[in-house]
C-alpha cells in the first residue's frame, strides 16, 4: 500500500511539472516571441515589398528601356551630379590624360585667389611670344588682373594666362597650381605650365570633378564667365577696347540645348594634338518629376576628336536614360 501511494505521489508530481511547462510555454509564445516574430515579419515584408506607388522609387530612377551606353568618341568621360555625386555615366574615370586648354580653369582659379581683381598688369614681351591664339594685347598694354581671366575664360588666351602667370613668377604661378591640386586631392594631375600647351598638363575626369566643385563652391562666377558668347576688356596704353566671342560653342546655345532645355552654366574647351578636343562644364538639367529642382550636371570628356558632339550625344543620353 505505502509503495502504492509513492508512486501516485510520483505521478501527480510528474503530471504537475508537465502541465506547468506545456501552459508556461504556451505564455511565453503568447506574450513574448509572436510579438517580436510578428513585428518582424512586418519589417521583412516592408523591406521585401514591391509597391506601385511613387514613395516606393528611388531618384535618380534608370530607365532600363534605353539599355545600351551613350555612343561617344572621348577616351575618358564623365557625367555626374556635382551635388549629390551621383554618376550617371563614367568611362575611364581615373586615368589621366592631356588636358589642352581645360588648364586654364586651374590657371584661373589660382590668379583670382592671388592676384587682386583690378590689379594692373603690364602685357611684357614675353607673354606676347606665345603662341596658338589671337594676337589681342599690345606691348606694354594695361589690363586688369579680372579682364585677363576673362580674356582666357572666353577666347582662350594663352597670351592673358601667361601675362597672369609673370606677373607673379611663371615658376611660382606654376607651383601655386600644383599646391593647389594636391590641396584638392587631385592626385591624377600636374601642371608644367599655365596654358595648356603642353603634354604634361594632365588631368582625369574624376579630378576635375574636384575642381570644378570646389570653383562653384568658393568662387562661383569664375565658371559663369565662360557662359557669355560676347564679352568686352578694357585696356590701357593705348585705351582700348577688346571685343571677345567665345570660342565656345556651347556658349553660343546649340539647338539641342533648347530642345532639352538646358542651360548652360559655364566651363572650358581645349585642343592640342597630344590632347585632341576637351572640355569640363556644368549644365542646368531640369527634372522630369513635377515641383522638383533642376540638377548641376558636370560633363568632361577628354581625347575626343569631336567634343561637341559627344557633349551632345551624353545630355540626349542623360534625358532618355534617367529621371530625376
Amino acid at each position: 500500500m505505502e509503495i502504492f501511494r509513492k508512486i501516485i505521489k510520483i505521478i501527480f508530481f510528474i503530471s504537475l511539472f508537465i502541465a506547468i511547462g506545456y501552459f508556461g510555454s504556451l505564455l511565453y509564445t503568447q506574450y513574448v516571441i509572436k510579438p517580436s516574430a510578428l513585428d518582424s515579419n512586418l519589417k521583412s515584408e516592408q523591406f521585401y515589398s514591391v509597391r506601385s506607388d511613387a514613395s516606393s522609387i528611388v531618384y535618380p530612377f534608370r530607365n532600363w528601356e534605353i539599355k545600351d551606353d551613350p555612343v561617344i568618341q572621348a577616351k575618358g568621360a564623365l557625367v555626374v551630379d556635382i551635388d549629390s555625386d551621383f554618376v550617371f555615366f563614367q568611362n575611364q574615370l581615373n586615368v589621366r590624360r592631356p588636358i589642352a586648354s581645360v588648364t586654364k580653369l586651374m590657371t584661373a582659379l589660382v590668379a583670382k585667389k592671388y592676384i587682386p581683381a583690378d590689379e594692373e598688369i603690364t602685357i611684357t614681351e614675353e607673354s606676347l611670344k606665345v603662341d596658338g591664339d589671337a594676337p589681342i594685347f599690345y606691348l606694354n598694354e594695361k589690363v586688369t588682373a579680372n579682364d585677363l581671366i576673362r580674356a582666357m575664360m572666353i577666347i582662350s588666351s594663352n597670351k592673358a594666362a601667361m601675362a597672369l602667370a609673370n606677373h607673379i613668377g611663371q615658376d611660382k604661378f606654376v607651383a601655386l597650381m600644383n599646391e593647389m591640386a594636391k590641396q584638392l586631392e587631385m592626385t591624377q594631375t600636374s601642371y608644367a605650365e599655365p596654358t595648356g600647351l603642353s603634354f604634361l598638363n594632365q588631368s582625369s575626369p574624376a579630378d576635375l570633378k574636384k575642381l570644378i566643385k570646389y570653383i562653384i563652391t568658393e568662387y562661383p562666377n569664375l565658371l559663369l564667365i565662360a557662359q557669355n558668347s560676347v564679352d568686352k576688356i578694357q585696356g590701357k596704353n593705348p585705351d582700348i577696347i577688346h571685343e571677345l566671342t567665345n570660342i565656345n560653342l556651347i556658349a553660343h546655345h546649340p539647338p539641342f540645348l533648347d530642345e532639352l532645355n538646358i542651360t548652360y552654366l559655364g566651363g572650358k574647351t581645349g585642343f592640342t594634338d597630344e590632347a585632341l578636343q576637351t572640355f569640363c562644364g556644368l549644365f542646368l538639367v531640369p527634372s522630369k518629376r513635377e515641383n522638383e529642382q533642376p540638377k548641376r550636371i558636370l560633363v568632361v570628356v577628354l581625347g575626343t576628336p569631336n567634343r561637341y558632339n559627344d557633349i551632345e550625344n551624353l545630355l540626349k543620353w542623360l534625358d532618355k536614360a534617367y529621371v530625376f
